[in-house]
């Protein structure tokens, strides 16, 4: 057995995913809504004792090296190493890209980056200024400890001469990281120079990049600069704090969502510890998946302006394919002193505490907010409210919120709810009309001809039916137009199975090809489905039946063909006589079967 096949064997592929998604137990084996694309039905499958997951949605299929590669975001090293930790088995040697080389080396950089930062605040005299500006803001020596806050020197080649000199890693690679650039005339030089520096960390704890700070106001400089999209580094799938609160999050089961990172320290510093912030202008899918794991409630915590509305539209549509609550922290209050949440923190810790303990669902604000910009008493504002929620409403995934809030709009409007609904429905249509057709949707039915299709039922029956290797020489008798049926009908014929079957045992050694055929018709969603109310020893039987029936009837048209093609002739041989009535002959018996 290789090295990969037993750490494979060692991880229970069920728990493995189970920690990322809810799932929830179906017959033998477990579903869930998709990781993978949106929708509203389960039609994502993981399979105990085959090991594997398949959605017959978007056709993602895979074992945990894959999910963990898809999910994760991990490369194929990155995923074996993982699970090598996390079962305990040592892994040897083994063949690495020049890629999964070239991202450990960028890691190892950062890491070390984020070292000399560290130093260089809490321990050297060129951070007196910074750890002064961090006291000033009443940042503790616990948070400068637990964030590893750092400081950038003003110096041009401070880092350089660190990682490349002293360290030994090559120009080049330093500068995949983003922390270096280079300059017209091909000398390198600090990216973060005299600036606070903040760690940036993924969700397994690794460096990936940095956001910087002045420490003083600058007309020339950005107030912020973050690393850019490196190897490493990918804005859209980072949340500030995730990994230093993770403990607090999961216990609270909700995170809040802010927009800085002071935002995040100086709530932590409050007891306010499940919060994170997010890199960029809005919630991505990708943040949602690394907080799907373990929080039900996410809290928005961000500007009440346009942009802010934009990104709460924009979180309801990647929140929405979750069972996961949704709500805002609605900061228009603040005085007009406290610039953000940061700044209210410091001033009013109290205030923050019963604004996070008092937050509405996003529906409730979006409504609020548009009833701030418009008029409900005039047409031209009434019209207006329903063109910026009336479509959010309508699009409520559970049906019982969707009718409270539409009749709550109705009602705001002073106007009835199935005038209300005409609107909402003319305006959903002008949105559909210009809006992109979906990549995926889940299958109808099964792919393939009546045979291929009864084929593949008769091998999910197997798994139900009772005298399992009485049944399994049954359809073994049968000829079977999949090749790979007929293969994986052999290798269980070789276990010598017992009356009741075991997948895990009868599927060691197999292929993963075979395995993946196997498990498209042992879960597939439409026969999954058929199991609460169906008899299975008819159905088998019933199967069995019209396969050889649809097999008869094949053969038929084969010797029609055949028929024809000699009746064709003006004048035919004894031979081909002969040859024509026994084609007659075997046609009558075929026919036979299909009564």
């Amino acid at each position: 057995m290789s090295q990969i096949q037993q750490i494979k064997d060692a991880t229970d592929i069920v728990q493995l995913v189970g920690e990322r998604i809810k799932l929830i137990r179906s017959g033998g084996s477990y579903k869930a809504l998709c990781p993978f694309h949106s929708e509203k039905t389960p039609s994502f499958f993981v399979s105990e004792q085959l090991q594997r997951y398949r959605c017959f949605g978007c056709d993602e299929t895979g074992d945990v090296l894959d999910f963990l590669q898809k999910y994760d975001g991990m490369t194929f090293a990155e995923a074996l190493q993982y699970l090598s930790e996390r079962t305990g088995i040592k892994l040897q040697e083994f063949q690495r890209s020049p890629e999964d080389d070239l991202r450990e080396r960028l890691l190892e950089v950062l890491h070390l980056a984020k070292e000399y930062y560290h130093y260089l605040l809490v321990s050297h005299q060129v951070g007196k200024k910074a750890r002064a500006y961090l006291k000033d803001r009443k940042i503790s020596t616990a948070s400068i400890e637990l964030f590893q806050l750092g400081y950038a020197p003003p110096g041009w080649d401070g880092l350089i001469k660190y990682l490349h000199q002293k360290k030994k890693y090559s120009l080049e690679d330093i500068q995949k990281t983003g922390l270096i650039l280079r300059g017209a005339g091909g000398k390198y030089y600090d990216r973060f120079r005299g600036r606070l520096m903040f760690p940036l960390k993924d969700h397994r704890g690794r460096v990936v990049g940095f956001s910087g700070r002045l420490l003083e106001a600058d007309p020339k400089e950005a107030k912020y600069i973050n690393t850019p999209e490196t190897m490493v580094y990918h804005k859209s799938q980072l949340l500030y704090g995730l990994k230093e609160l993770f403990a607090e999050i999961k216990k609270k089961e909700e995170v809040i969502v802010v927009e800085g990172e002071f935002d995040v320290i100086s709530s932590a510093q409050a007891h306010i510890n499940q919060i994170v912030a997010i890199k960029g202008s809005a919630l991505t899918r990708e943040q949602v998946k690394l907080l799907a794991r373990s929080v039900k409630k996410i809290i928005l915590s961000l500007d009440a302006d346009e942009a802010g509305a934009a990104a709460m539209r924009r979180a309801i549509e990647v929140v929405g394919d979750t069972d996961m609550e949704l709500r805002v922290i609605d900061l228009s209050s603040l005085e007009k002193g406290q610039k953000d949440v940061d700044e209210l923190v410091r001033t009013n810790p109290e205030e923050w505490r019963k604004l996070a303990e008092t937050s509405v669902s996003v529906y409730e604000f979006l409504l609020n907010l548009s009833l701030r910009h418009h008029d409900p008493t005039t047409p031209e504002g009434k019209r207006a409210i329903v063109k910026a929620v009336g479509p959010i409403f309508g699009q409520i995934p559970h049906a019982v919120e969707r009718d409270f809030y539409l009749k709550k709009l109705a009602e705001t409007l002073a106007v009835s709810l199935d005038v209300l609904m005409q609107d909402v429905e003319r305006i959903s249509r002008g949105a559909a009309a210009n809006r992109p057709a979906a990549e995926t949707a889940p299958a109808e039915e099964i792919s393939g001809g009546r045979r291929e299709k009864l084929e593949k039922y008769a091998l999910f029956l197997l798994f139900s039916v009772k005298e399992f290797a009485q049944k399994l020489a049954v359809l073994q008798e049968i000829p079977l137009k999949s090749t790979g049926f007929l293969q994986i009908l052999e290798a269980f014929a070789a276990k010598k199975p017992q009356d009741k079957a075991d997948l895990r045992i009868l599927t060691a050694g197999l292929g993963e090809d075979l395995k993946q055929i196997l498990f498209d018709a042992v879960y597939a969603p439409q026969f999954q489905n058929m199991q609460k109310t169906f008899q299975p020893e008819k159905e088998w039987s019933q199967t069995l039946s019209a396969l050889k029936k649809e097999i008869a009837r094949e053969k038929i048209e084969v010797l029609q063909a055949a028929i024809a093609s000699l009746e064709q002739k003006a004048k035919r041989t004894e031979k081909e006589e002969t040859a024509l009535s026994g084609l007659l002959r075997k046609v009558v018996e075929l026919q036979r079967q299909l009564h």
